[in-house]
């Protein structure tokens, strides 16, 4: 098991960094919370290798353990304070929102204490073995698992009203969540009963529970977190490529007419901001065009007023430049279209107005 929660952590801390990776190209919309929380949890599931554990012994044993939960409690906090406010109908109040976060730090404050004032025994995580005569940190067991509870359950509610709500593909995201918090419930409330039933040792089959258990929120958590990453990876890879395959032939024809307008002496190497560069250049070169030549714009229909008129999708946010890009397909200009370029001292109209 131990080793299973260092795979665990790692795996989570990979989809932490594919989630970092893919935070640029969101641009305004990205978000750093769900990064956080992501970390926070991979980093609960490292605390608990041998490695960790050994090292925090050092100060106080078991004390790795307590990090661990102080980093899911965080964790759990965070997503019902940021999550509810996107997936519930009714987004907490302030004076509610006020009340969640004194609870989470009454209770921040509150564990480390139990744990400080309990008796811990070497190498004694699990259940029975910690808490065994030792009445503080059996409430420490049931007052943590009520907080997980307390945390999870508007969270599992507004992501199953979301669910039921949404029609495209997030359904499936919105299920794995549903269902991860349906789970770290159960979890939370099995957690509880060992607690109260079997305050020494819990007999092997409620062992082997607690250990599917375990293993089932692990591997839901890795699943929740490489799922969003790796279809959120692919869709924008198979979005830019698209990009570059309808902007390439007007950005190659106006490159060589305007090289000066190029954006950057190399190619990025990421196709997301390869397609934002593109459509930069490409606004200046038809900018430069239209000042400059409107009789060979005209002539392939790239001056401003056919571009406005194609009744192309206005939503889009490159509509502009992906309706001059089809025009100019659509002509398959060949190579004695007139290529002269301008002078150096000329330099693109940017803050031109369409």
């Amino acid at each position: 098991m131990v080793q299973f929660s260092a795979v665990v952590g790692i795996l989570l801390f990979a989809g932490m960094f594919a989630a970092i990776w893919q935070l640029p190209p969101q641009g305004a919309r990205g978000q750093w919370t769900p990064i956080v929380v992501l970390g926070l949890i991979g980093l609960s599931y490292l605390l608990t290798a041998p490695t960790s554990e050994a090292l925090f012994d050092a100060v106080r044993v078991n004390s790795a353990y307590l990090l661990s939960h102080l980093c899911v409690l965080t964790a759990l906090a965070l997503s019902s304070l940021y999550w509810l406010h996107y997936l519930s109908a009714d987004p907490p109040t302030r004076r509610r929102a006020l009340a969640m976060r004194l609870g989470y730090g009454g209770v921040a404050v509150t564990l480390p204490v139990l744990f400080a004032a309990s008796p811990q025994r070497p190498h004694g995580v699990g259940f029975g073995c910690e808490f065994a005569g030792s009445p503080g940190m059996r409430i420490y067991w049931v007052l943590q698992s009520v907080m997980v509870i307390y945390a999870l359950s508007p969270l599992a509610r507004a992501a199953f009203r979301a669910y039921r709500q949404e029609k495209s593909w997030r359904r499936n995201l919105l299920v794995m969540l549903s269902g991860l918090t349906m789970v770290f419930i159960a979890y939370e409330l099995w957690v509880i009963l060992v607690v109260a039933l079997w305050p020494t040792m819990p007999p092997p089959w409620a062992q082997t529970a607690t250990t599917l258990l375990q293993v089932t929120v692990g591997v839901l958590l890795v699943a929740g977190a490489f799922g969003p990453v790796v279809s959120g990876a692919f869709h924008n890879t198979r979005l830019a490529l698209n990009y570059l395959e309808r902007l390439a032939p007007l950005h190659h024809w106006l490159m060589q007419r305007y090289p000066h307008i190029r954006f950057r002496a190399r190619t990025s190497l990421r196709l997301e901001t390869r397609v934002t560069e593109m459509l930069i250049e490409i606004s200046d070169g038809l900018r430069l065009l239209q000042r400059d030549e409107p009789a060979l714009a005209a002539a392939l229909r790239l001056d401003h007023n056919t571009i406005r008129t194609m009744g192309y999708d206005r939503d889009h946010h490159a509509a502009y430049e992906l309706a001059a890009a089809a025009t100019f397909r659509s002509r398959n200009p060949g190579p004695t279209l007139p290529t002269r370029v301008l002078p150096a001292h000329v330099t693109p109209v940017s803050g031109q107005a369409r």
